[in-house]
């Protein structure tokens, strides 16, 4: 899984570059909407847990398994990316329905691990 996760960082960054030096200056209508509001909250919901797995691996530590552990993890993120952010970064604003695109990512992150755990 430390691979899995690995890979899934780089392709989240992978794909913030794209989405924002290509995507968003190519695409229109509904597709450059949810491109310029919401795909980079999914790939970062997807990002943020397999960031903390990888951490919690290295830590020797039980890996991410459940909803119940992305879904207080991203609530948390998603506290201090849209609530707290906003206080100190001219120009953020909150968002409640970034909450719902994090909680999505990790539900893809969740969907990747249940299928590479049957895989072995």
């Amino acid at each position: 899984m430390r691979r899995i996760n690995l890979t899934l960082l780089l392709l989240a960054g992978g794909f913030y570059l794209l989405n924002r030096l290509v995507l968003q200056t190519i695409t229109g209508g509904w597709l450059h909407w949810f491109l310029v509001c919401y795909a980079n909250d999914l790939f970062a919901g997807l990002a943020m847990v397999a960031w903390t797995d990888l951490l919690l691996n290295w830590g020797r530590l039980p890996s991410i398994r459940s909803w119940m552990q992305t879904v207080p993890l991203l609530l948390v993120c998603g506290l201090v990316w849209e609530v707290l952010a906003p206080l100190w970064k001219t120009g953020a604003v909150f968002d409640p329905w970034d909450f719902a695109a994090y909680q999505a990512g990790g539900v893809l992150w969740l969907l990747l691990a249940h299928w590479v755990s049957k895989q072995k």
